[in-house]
């Protein structure tokens, strides 16, 4: 039965990690660490050398593939595992989302990652809080903003560049402090495998690089929560938010050859550098315009297809009532649109080779789950799910009175081999 439903690229340097009163745990309790990888595809660890990722699944629980919210984007998506929430409830409906009627658009200059308009639902580091257990995160979206006052017992504005290293040495020192000190739940994001993708395509060299070095830091972390006697109460989760489809410039639809858009606002032209190369465009207008050229759409490109709010599909649920588009064009995978002024020859577009936000279903866009720990079966393959049944699954394994999501709990009933029966 359905729940009741209800990368940063710059950030305030202003703020250091915050505390709260600690407050003690028995030294058996358990422990989540919850680990996200950006952009790793469900298939990554099959196609490339993953040990530490392989070891981690053999002793533990990794579904085919963990299904994203739509559209596939990172602050959607991680956003949707920490709250267990649809995006049209939790409001992050893009990386950049335009919210119609405060007329206000996402800004990661001017502080949105810090402003609780832009983030609702409650992430699971609060629910932990609110019941007496610390939560210590490093960069995970929407940490950076309070929720009605409370935050995480330590948080870390987002620094793009900070080494993958000092993150794994600093995530390991938390376990360090005194018993009363340490987080029962913890969480860390790496973006290296998304970020080499983006340039280099699903399938390449590069990937496998980038699959090694992450590979390398999970085990970099495992080892340690072994070396400080926790490995053994610690239900590691490895998520990731998407998968990553390969695209060129010679596949790309300039959409404003195909319609008049005179009269929309597209979400992505909003940015300094206007229109890039997208997935997907997110429009707002009027219902005369948004007619016009949905209509114009049809059947004039069979490598798009274009939606008006009350036609979206049921399992995308991004039609949040003040940010969901009126118009929603999307890409078939491996397609881009932009517009006739989009210079491909720039060279940022033109090394553009891995994207994502296509169809959540689409199996290119399958993410990664790996749960290893006391909460769950070993040596496990379950069929797919959907990310917002992660959050029941944390709340589970820390014994927790969950906050309201859109998560299953047949799923994470199934999932955790019963570990977490439904009821």
């Amino acid at each position: 039965m359905r729940l009741a439903a209800f990368a940063t690229l710059a950030a305030t340097a202003l703020l250091a990690a915050c505390s709260h009163v600690p407050s003690q745990a028995p030294q058996d309790d358990p422990i989540v660490l919850m680990i996200g990888l950006d952009g790793l595809r469900y298939d990554a660890i099959d196609r490339w050398d993953a040990p530490n990722l392989q070891a981690l699944a053999e002793r533990g629980t990794r579904p085919e593939r963990m299904i994203p919210v739509m559209p596939s984007k990172t602050f959607v998506n991680f956003y949707s595992i920490a709250t267990g929430l649809y995006p049209e409830h939790h409001g992050m409906i893009s990386n950049s989302p335009w919210d119609a009627a405060a007329e206000r658009h996402f800004n990661n200059a001017e502080g949105s990652p810090q402003d609780p308009f832009w983030w609702q639902g409650e992430p699971v580091w609060i629910t932990a809080e609110r019941q007496g257990l610390r939560s210590h995160i490093m960069f995970w979206l929407g940490s950076e903003s309070p929720v009605d006052g409370d935050m995480a017992s330590v948080w870390h504005p987002y620094e793009h560049n900070k080494p993958y290293d000092e993150r794994v040495d600093e995530v390991l020192a938390w376990f360090d402090a005194p018993a009363g000190e340490q987080p029962r739940f913890a969480a860390v994001y790496f973006d290296h495998v998304d970020t080499v993708t983006h340039r280099a395509g699903p399938f390449t060299p590069e990937e496998g690089q980038a699959v090694a070095e992450v590979d390398r830091l999970v085990g970099e972390i495992v080892d340690g929560l072994e070396e400080r006697g926790l490995l053994d109460r610690t239900n590691i989760i490895i998520v990731s938010d998407h998968g990553m489809s390969a695209v060129s410039t010679e596949r790309v639809i300039r959409i404003d050859e195909l319609a008049d858009l005179d009269g929309i606002l597209f979400e992505e032209g909003m940015g300094s550098y206007g229109m890039g190369l997208e997935p997907f465009l997110m429009g707002y207008g009027s219902e005369e315009d948004v007619n016009r050229v949905y209509q114009a759409l049809q059947g004039a490109d069979p490598r798009i297809m274009a939606y008006r709010r009350q036609d979206y599909p049921d399992h995308w649920h991004f039609d949040h009532p003040d940010r969901g588009p009126d118009l929603f064009i999307l890409a078939q995978p491996d397609w881009l649109i932009t517009t006739s002024s989009t210079d491909l020859s720039n060279p940022y577009h033109a090394s553009l080779h891995g994207m994502h936000g296509y169809d959540n279903r689409a199996e290119s866009m399958g993410a990664t789950f790996i749960g290893a720990g006391p909460v769950f079966p070993q040596g496990t393959r379950p069929t797919a799910f959907e990310n917002v049944n992660v959050y029941g699954i944390i709340a589970c394994a820390l014994d927790l009175e969950p906050a309201q999501t859109d998560g299953d709990p047949a799923e994470i009933a199934r999932i955790t081999g019963g570990n977490c029966p439904a009821e």
